[in-house]
């Protein structure tokens, strides 16, 4: 197996750091506003307690089925976008 030349790989692992920072960055700022904001601006009449278990239910479904979303469309991109060599 040929290594890849030293270039590259800092390529893909400053392309890799960047992206899941952005991920991670997404789902804090959403954890954070949901039970401040997003309660009241989706959920407008009803219960407080309520509407905040509501904001963040819709926010543990979304943590929950990354995985899932990992695994079909990694699995798409391993083998429809893989370059061939």
């Amino acid at each position: 197996m040929q290594q890849p030349a030293s270039g590259n790989l800092r390529r893909v692992t400053v392309s890799s750091l960047f992206g899941s920072t952005i991920e991670w960055y997404d789902f804090f700022l959403y954890g954070t506003v949901a039970g401040m904001v997003f309660n009241k601006l989706y959920f407008p009449e009803g219960d407080p307690f309520i509407t905040t278990l509501l904001s963040y239910g819709v926010f543990a479904i979304g943590f929950l089925t990354r995985p899932l979303g990992a695994i079909i469309f990694g699995h798409f991109g391993d083998t429809l976008g893989r370059k061939k060599c």
